[in-house]
């Protein structure tokens, strides 16, 4: 990455960081994010498996459909844990589901995109919209606090691996998915996630904003991150090699694609979850 294209990733970080971090504390406000960038990052999706389809509508509606699966389930999640949903919360996605197939079934002829719409449309539900949507299970269950924790140990993570890998990476980790990644990038971004996470609770701690975590519990947390971030980026690369793009979009300056930002998110955030449930944190 040259000077110019770091200097734009550190601006637009530096600008819409802060507008991410202060979504995160009140449930409102984090329903709105997650599903604006369930709406982006799954229009993206359904975009790189379709870019030769011509008619755009369809292509909104599932978007759409997917995004309000994100939004009505986070209302199905309070009203679950009010005793006054008579369901699942998750038959939310089920339901997204089945209207995309009616949809793609309704208006798409060729069998060739029905195919490609319906894969990419399942795939944005389960891998987008839901895996994103445990932020309103860390939210509701741990508070702001760690919700913005498990947010900002990933951008540290990523932060930590690019700075590390890009400066004494040698051994590939990925060679024929991601070949800029290293095993050197993956244990320093580890041990920086560790660090911040140490300091993060320390600080969130003292102000009451979260319960207090041992060392062992941030340790497992910091290679929880650096091993299901990796996984999640090289998912991406992926689908994106499959499809020969170099970025799901050119939305954000010096990040690509909103996918491109929330890959590695996609996939810790749901273990972060399940971690915290396993850990009693």
């Amino acid at each position: 990455m040259n000077k110019k294209e770091l200097a734009k990733r550190t601006i637009s970080g530096v600008i819409l960081g802060p507008i991410v971090v202060f979504s995160f504390l009140t449930y409102p406000t984090l329903l709105g994010l997650v599903t604006a960038i369930v709406m982006i990052s799954s229009f993206e999706l359904i975009e790189m498996f379709t870019s030769d389809f011509k008619k755009p509508l369809i292509k909104f509606l599932l978007t759409f459909i997917v995004g309000a699966s994100s939004l009505v389930y986070g209302f199905a999640l309070e009203a679950e844990s009010r005793g006054i949903l008579p369901f699942e919360a998750e038959v939310t996605f089920f339901l997204g589901f089945v209207i995309c197939v009616i949809l793609t079934l309704a208006t798409v002829k060729d069998i060739k995109y029905t195919k490609r719409f319906i894969e990419s449309s399942a795939l944005s539900l389960l891998y987008v919209s839901f895996f994103l949507s445990h932020f309103y299970l860390i939210q509701m269950n741990y508070g702001a606090g760690l919700a913005i924790m498990a947010l900002t140990s990933v951008w540290a993570y990523d932060a930590g691996a690019f700075f590390i890998g890009s400066k004494f990476g040698k051994h590939k980790l990925s060679p024929h998915f991601s070949p800029k990644k290293s095993w050197e990038g993956l244990i320093g971004g580890i041990v920086f996630t560790f660090v911040y996470l140490f300091i993060f609770e320390s600080i969130g701690h003292f102000f009451s904003l979260m319960s207090k975590m041992n060392v062992l519990q941030m340790l497992i947390l910091a290679i929880m991150v650096g091993i299901f971030d990796t996984i999640g980026d090289l998912m991406e690369s992926v689908i994106k090699r499959y499809y020969n793009v170099k970025d799901s979009s050119k939305i954000l300056p010096g990040h690509g694609g909103m996918l491109d930002r929330i890959d590695g998110l996609l996939i810790a955030t749901p273990m972060w979850y399940l971690l915290l449930s396993i850990l009693g944190i």
